[in-house]
Order: C-alpha cells, then sequence, then structure tokens
C-alpha cells in the first residue's frame, strides 16, 4: 500500500520538480538505484525525506509508463525500473537463439543434449557443495563429487554423502520440469518440489512452523511469519497466472518469483533450491531454456536482498548476466563438443562404426581398462535399451569389443584382439 505524503512535504516536492531541482534523479537513477549511497548523494540538497523523493519517483515512472515492475506481495515488495542495463541483459537473452550454435551444429541430436546436460550436473554438484561445503570447494572433492553424481544418475549407484544426494535430487527435479511446467503453479506444486528434494525427510513437502529457517540455509532474511506462509505462497501462484497490465517480460518475472520465494522462505530447509526450481520452470514456459547454470559463486543465493519496498533492478540485472554467462558457456561447450565430435568420428570413420560407437572406441582406447553397460550408455544419450544393445553387439561382431558377465548384467570392454589393429587410431 503506498504510503501518505505530508501536505507540506507534498508542496515542497511538486516545487522541486517545478524549479527542475530533482531533474538529475531521473537522469542519474538509470545507474544508481534506491538502496544504494548515490542515492542519498543525488537527492542531497533539495532538502525532502529520502521515502518521499523516492515515492514521487515510482509515481511519476508508473504514470508514464516507466516502470516494469512494482508488486506487493503481504509481507514484501519490489520495484524493477527499466535501465539501459536491464533492457540490454533481456535483449540479449532475447535474440540468443538467433545466434545459437544450438539446432545448428549438425551433430546428431544426442550429442547437443550430451553438453546440456553435463552443465546440469555441473550446476547440481555446484549446489549441492555450496550448501554442504563453506567457501570454493577443492578440485579433489568437486572431482570426487561429480563422478559420484554420474555414478548415482547413470549406474544407480547410492549416495556416499550428503552433498551427492542434494545433487542427484536437484538433478532429477530440475530433468522433471519438462513434464510439468505446462502446469499451473499452484502450492502442492511448490511442496511437492520440496518433496522431491527432501525425499523421505519427515518435513518433506510441510511449511515451516518455526519462526526462522534453518540457519544452514543461508536463509536471505528472516522469511514470513508461519501463519503467514499459506498466504503468501497462495498470492505468489495468483501472481504467477496473472495476465499483468502494463506487460512485464517474463524474465523478469521469473526472477521475481524466485526472490519472493527466498524472502518468504516457506520451509524449513532447501528454501533457494525450491525457489530456483521454481521460478526455472515458469521461465520454461515461455520458452526460455535456463536450466544449467554452473555458477560457482551461487550468485543468484548470495547477492544480497534488498530490503523490502527497495529497487531490485541492480540484483534482477546482476541475474540475467549470470543467466547471459550460462548460455555463452554452453555455446562455448557446443563448439568444443562439435570439433570434438568431428575428430573422433573422421578417426574411426574406416570401421563404418556410428558415432555413438566411434567415441565408445574412443574411450576405451584412452583407457583399456574402462567397462562399459547398457544402462549406462543408454542414459547418457537418451537412448531405446535395444538401441544402446544394438551399439555394442555390432562392435563385437567386429571383433572390436568382448562382453563378460557381471552379476545379473553384461559389461563390456575392449576386445585382447583388437588392440593391435586400432594402434593406427589411437588419439
Amino acid at each position: 500500500m503506498t504510503r501518505e505524503t505530508d501536505p507540506e512535504i507534498a508542496a515542497q516536492l511538486m516545487g522541486a520538480l517545478s524549479s527542475g531541482r530533482l531533474d538529475h534523479l531521473f537522469t542519474e537513477t538509470n545507474t544508481r538505484y534506491y538502496g544504494r549511497s548515490g542515492f542519498e548523494a543525488l537527492r542531497f540538497g533539495s532538502g525532502l525525506p529520502r521515502e518521499d523523493v523516492w515515492q514521487l519517483l515510482s509515481s511519476i515512472r508508473r504514470a508514464t509508463g516507466l516502470l516494469v515492475f512494482e508488486s506487493a506481495w503481504g509481507d514484501f515488495q519490489v520495484r524493477v525500473t527499466p535501465t539501459a542495463e536491464l533492457m540490454r541483459g533481456l535483449y540479449e537473452i532475447d535474440t540468443a537463439p538467433s545466434r545459437s550454435l544450438f539446432g545448428r551444429s549438425r551433430i546428431p541430436a544426442d550429442e547437443e543434449w550430451i553438453v546440456m546436460d553435463r552443465l546440469l550436473v555441473e550446476e547440481a554438484v555446484l549446489i549441492a557443495l555450496g550448501k554442504t561445503n563453506p567457501g570454493t570447494p577443492p578440485a579433489r572433492l568437486l572431482t570426487e563429487t561429480r563422478e559420484g553424481v554420474i555414478r548415482i544418475l547413470f549406474d544407480d549407484a547410492k549416495p556416499a554423502d550428503l552433498a551427492q544426494t542434494i545433487a542427484s535430487r536437484f538433478y532429477r527435479a530440475m530433468r522433471r520440469l519438462p513434464d510439468v511446467y505446462s502446469d499451473p503453479l499452484t502450492p502442492e506444486y511448490i511442496a511437492d518440489t520440496h518433496r522431491l528434494l527432501r525425499e523421505g525427510e519427515p518435513d518433506a513437502g510441510i511449511y515451516r512452523t518455526t519462526a526462522e529457517p534453518d540457519p544452514a540455509t543461508r536463509p536471505a532474511g528472516p522469511g514470513s511469519a508461519p501463519e503467514r506462509i499459506a498466504g503468501e505462497i497462495e498470492a505468489l501462484c495468483a501472481y504467477s497466472r496473472a495476465d499483468d497490465v502494463p506487460f512485464i517480460h517474463p524474465l523478469i518475472k521469473t526472477l521475481a518469483i524466485g526472490s519472493w520465494m527466498r524472502r518468504v522462505q516457506p520451509f524449513g530447509t532447501y528454501n533457494y533450491l525450491v525457489g530456483r526450481l521454481v521460478s526455472m520452470g515458469f521461465a520454461l514456459r515461455y520458452g526460455y531454456q535456463v536450466t544449467g547454470i554452473a555458477d560457482p559463486e551461487l550468485r543468484l543465493q548470495e547477492r544480497p536482498e534488498n530490503p523490502a519496498g527497495g529497487d531490485s533492478t541492480a540484483r534482477f540485472i546482476a541475474q540475467l548476466e549470470v543467466i547471459r554467462q550460462a548460455r555463452a558457456l554452453a555455446e562455448s561447450e557446443l563448439q568444443q563438443r562439435v570439433e570434438r565430435y568431428r575428430e573422433v568420428t573422421a578417426r574411426f570413420a574406416s570401421l563404418g562404426v556410428n558415432h555413438r560407437q566411434a567415441f565408445v572406441l574412443d574411450r576405451a582406447l584412452r583407457d583399456p581398462e574402462a567397462r562399459f553397460n547398457l544402462r549406462h550408455h543408454a542414459r547418457t544419450r537418451q537412448l531405446a535399451y535395444e538401441t544402446a544393445r544394438q551399439d555394442f553387439l555390432k562392435l563385437i561382431e567386429v571383433g572390436l569389443m568382448e562382453q563378460r558377465k557381471r552379476g545379473r548384467a553384461f559389461e563390456f570392454r575392449l576386445a585382447s584382439e583388437a588392440g593391435p589393429r586400432l594402434d593406427s587410431l589411437r588419439a
């Protein structure tokens, strides 16, 4: 609700506006936002209260269509203004598909999928380590966790620690988004997301009943009072379905939903993860593929929240930059994959094998002790079981691979007599 302005102050504000003494505020607030020391310095000398000056600026922007976003969510309020930096961030993301290599790489679709999947695994690992280990994780721990998560996801291994548990659950929840993104955002949807992350725990999908969330979750603030949480979540869901006039860009709304979730903190744990999943799912509804954000500094989480009623423009600009950098990273990874694909397939072209078989042989030659199984091969490339099976059977038929029974399944390795035949094809 807009605060009232004292009539005497209002008269002074209008006098300052008419005389041009506030003109510099309309110019400089494109880069100096409410809540920063710069705003205080800019209005210094006007002799007017800070809050009243901001209310005037906000009202004029809203009346002239300059305000992109201003909304109250029960306990919280946020404002976003269309600065040059903000519009540039939105433009770069909106136009990225026209410049993207994805869909134009001329390599098989499963190769492109592998690139995005690896980035998603990396995102899950970094988030999990961020929750379980203070500071930047050492390279050894990063490698061990990544390898453990891959075994969990593709070989049905059991998690060795909490980080692997969190990472594998987050990955699966992100992979679930394309199947549920068209569903409306509801309190049950949000609770179900928490259940996926807290599978088997007594608090799974249950709203917080204590005054504050678990400090280990690194909260953005105290969160809503327990008795207000249900109402806040209802309001969030209604906001996600609302037709906005004036128009609010879907990415702005995406970031606002994530920010709202982190401010309300409806659950005792994993509020950041739930907020990220819910907001990314919302973005997917509008065609924005913003999964797989390898963000080692967790900037989407750790950048300080603005106080209630503050201008969130600076925060949203920073978050858009994280999304832009993630897309740039994906493009770079895809370009490397294209080059790798061309090199590997060209090297094994004389054998008459397909690209999947060529990559199997390439790995086997680099590591003669490597073992392969159908489940891993099928899952990492989203193949039907029979397709995966035929890839190895044909390599066995030509004497390049051999199979052995291990437990109830078969495993495959480079045939002992294949080494000399493939020596000339080693990388």
